[in-house]
């Protein structure tokens, strides 16, 4: 009789320990799901480095998350060069753009990414119109959210940034977002 106690109470424990985290991760989630807007921040600077060198300073936040899946890709003009990354095939192709994948990271609510991108522009003397650098939010299923604030351009070999400190967009939540 004092093996079963022992077996049936080691059963209990485990089904105590399986019910409390999944309570506890069911309040975050109806939390997050009733209380709070999903929120897409993106925030980029430039810094001009050695000759026709830029380096574009790209972060991402997808505040109040539900999924667990989310990915981000950056598309920079295919005027510029990309020295320091290797360009993502994985995603859908944009004429005139070239895609590079950030490193998506959740932190409790939030999924993060920062990513630096030295750049250089395919004709350092020339003129390079305004263009904006395409950002898009995914999950598995579909595209969440897609940014086009910031906008890249070359006059004289001195590249710019145009945009503002951080783009912010808001929506409601959803189920399977």
């Amino acid at each position: 009789m004092k093996k079963f106690w022992a077996i049936f109470g080691w059963i209990c424990l485990g089904i105590f320990l399986q019910f409390k985290f999944n309570i506890l991760y069911g309040i975050v989630f109806l939390e997050n799901l009733n209380f709070h807007d999903r929120t897409y921040f993106v925030k980029m600077n430039l810094t001009d480095v050695e000759g026709p060198l830029s380096i574009l300073k790209v972060e991402t936040v997808v505040h109040h998350s539900l999924g667990k899946d989310y990915f981000a890709n950056v598309y920079i003009p295919e005027n510029y060069k990309v020295i320091n990354k290797e360009p993502y095939l994985g995603t859908e192709t944009i004429p005139g753009y070239v895609a590079y994948s950030m490193n998506m990271k959740r932190k409790y609510r939030d999924v993060l990414a920062k990513e630096d991108f030295i750049i250089a522009p395919q004709s350092p003397e020339g003129i390079i119109e305004s263009k904006p650098v395409l950002i898009h939010f995914e999950n598995m299923k579909q595209r969440l959210h897609k940014d086009e604030t910031f906008h890249l351009a070359t006059v004289q070999g001195n590249t710019q940034l145009e945009g503002p400190a951080v783009a912010e967009a808001v929506y409601p939540q959803q189920l399977g977002m």
